[in-house]
């Protein structure tokens, strides 16, 4: 079997800082706007917590769905890597 290319095996580190920068992002980007779109709304306290939860909700599903794809890729390496030492 042939060795995988070096990129290959960088790839599941490109995927944990994706994870990282794709959370935050998404968290950042949801969380301004509901705050800009409920900038001059009156007495929209708890539609706005429960818009900023969501937001919080979906950052931490954007970062965890990239961080499994990068652990897939670790495992299916490791595999590759015991299938060719036998």
């Amino acid at each position: 079997m042939k060795d995988l290319p070096q990129f290959v095996r960088r790839l599941p580190y490109i995927f944990y800082f994706l994870a990282l920068v794709t959370g935050i992002w998404r968290y950042t980007n949801d969380w301004l706007t509901v705050s800009e779109s409920m900038r001059y709304a009156t007495d929209v306290g708890p539609m706005k917590t429960i818009a900023r939860s969501t937001a919080l909700y979906w950052g931490v599903v954007e970062a965890a769905y990239m961080a499994a794809s990068g652990a897939m890729i670790h495992v299916l390496i490791a595999i590759y890597d015991k299938v060719r030492s036998e």
